[in-house]
């Protein structure tokens, strides 16, 4: 399926940002490893976090979903796996999660997904739960999946990492740790901050397990998981594309989000004023108004990798050159971000240089319409869709558009109620 995206000549309304995707994910897994009843408020329904739920229901937890709560029995950490494989569908998240978590019994388990989970490496994964103790492999030379796990007990203990740790797999590193013999303790090489952190720290501590954070030194209690009652917040980093939109185009959006963003929404209200958005804020909403004149900047994603593809559409139309560094990890997601986004974006004439790390952009440019590759990636797709609203005659993204499923479901149609001149096609 293609996605069609018009000229817009302004676009008006609200958009309420949908649920945090991450936080939806974690607490279903935390309320699987928390013996009884759980209650997730709020819940981000859409297929990736939907593979999580089927997941935890293969290995013993009861699920009641209703339209505005998740309720989960969990069994704690004796698992009951129904069979020994376990597809993750298209979710990444949901593979490292379910790597980490299956490892706590003693019994052989293979880990599974699509074809496109399937070609996606994920050596930083393997090689940070191996160092926690997990015995989790590839069946293949390159760290993709298909995983195979041979459970067994967690010793627990001091364990440290260097350089080469990054945050994106620290939820799936945390989780069994409550379930090892002693007590966990990390040392990292470097100062860790980052939102993986901040929301790992909130939902665990809400079930019962308190992390001490002290610099570069983490601990995490050997004590079971309780249940718990949460609700999920709003993610502004998946209301990015109508943020870029509306700072770029005349318009005026109004974005109710309580007050409150998870740590990577904090990140990308960073970068836009960094490069020059102004945006006007309280206590309970956020309204931005455009178009706006953009400024090169030299922006960091190293906490953010999954951002590369709508900045780099921001960055097109900066003047200036605008250094995108520090997403390595992007060229590992649901396709390589930093590869595709900046082919993409030279077909409409953007001027884009890959670099091993991220891009090199030098605005502003005048996007041509034509034909663009979604490279069935939802965060590809979004960002060419915005660059499409300020295309000359608008563009046809080709490849499995269709892959907004996984993360925003309603993407095209909020768009299309704002005014934008939107719609799939065969």
């Amino acid at each position: 399926m293609d996605l069609t995206v018009k000229p817009t000549t302004g676009l008006s309304g609200e958009v309420k940002p949908p649920p945090s995707k991450l936080y939806t994910q974690f607490a279903t897994a935390l309320a699987l490893l928390a013996e009884g009843k759980s209650t997730i408020e709020s819940p981000l329904k859409v297929r990736d976090t939907l593979a999580l739920l089927h997941a935890v229901e293969r290995l013993g937890a009861t699920v009641k979903r209703t339209q505005e709560r998740w309720s989960i029995w969990g069994v704690g950490p004796a698992l009951k796996p129904a069979g020994n494989v376990i597809d993750a569908k298209n979710s990444a998240t949901t593979m490292s999660l379910m790597t980490s978590i299956i490892s706590i019994i003693p019994r052989v388990t293979v880990l599974t997904g699509d074809a496109q989970l399937r070609s996606r490496q994920m050596p930083s994964l393997l090689a940070a739960l191996r160092r926690l103790g997990v015995r989790a492999y590839s069946t293949k030379p390159d760290d993709s999946p298909p995983f195979v796990v041979f459970g067994e007990k967690l010793g627990g203990g001091k364990i440290s990492f260097g350089k080469a740790f990054g945050a994106r797999y620290l939820p799936a590193l945390l989780l069994p740790c409550p379930y090892a013999n002693k007590r966990v303790r990390f040392t990292f090489s470097h100062f860790l901050e980052s939102p993986q952190l901040e929301l790992a720290c909130e939902l665990m501590g809400a079930a019962g397990v308190g992390i001490k954070v002290a610099g570069r030194r983490m601990e995490i209690p050997n004590t079971p998981y309780k249940t718990f009652d949460v609700k999920v917040p709003p993610d502004l980093t998946a209301s990015a594309p109508f943020i870029a939109a509306a700072a770029l185009t005349n318009s005026e959006l109004k974005l109710p989000y309580q007050g409150r963003t998870m740590g990577r929404g904090a990140a990308f209200l960073h970068i836009l004023k960094k490069m020059g958005v102004k945006l006007q804020m309280s206590k309970r909403d956020l309204i931005v108004s455009g178009p706006q004149r953009l400024r090169a900047a030299s922006v960091d994603l190293s906490n953010t990798p999954e951002l590369l593809p709508i900045v780099t559409v921001l960055a097109c139309k900066a003047r200036g050159k605008t250094i995108i560094r520090g997403a390595g990890e992007a060229r590992c997601m649901k396709s390589d971000r930093i590869s595709a986004i900046a082919r993409e974006l030279r077909r409409m004439r953007a001027k884009v240089i890959e670099r091993r790390d991220g891009l090199l952009v030098r605005g502003p440019t005048e996007f041509k319409e034509g034909e663009v590759n979604g490279h069935n990636d939802h965060a590809v797709v979004t960002a060419l869709a915005v660059a499409g609203l300020i295309a000359s005659g608008g563009v046809r993204i080709k490849n499995r558009a269709e892959a907004l499923q996984t993360s925003y479901s309603r993407f095209v149609s909020v768009f299309q109620g704002l005014g934008a001149d939107m719609s799939y096609a065969v």
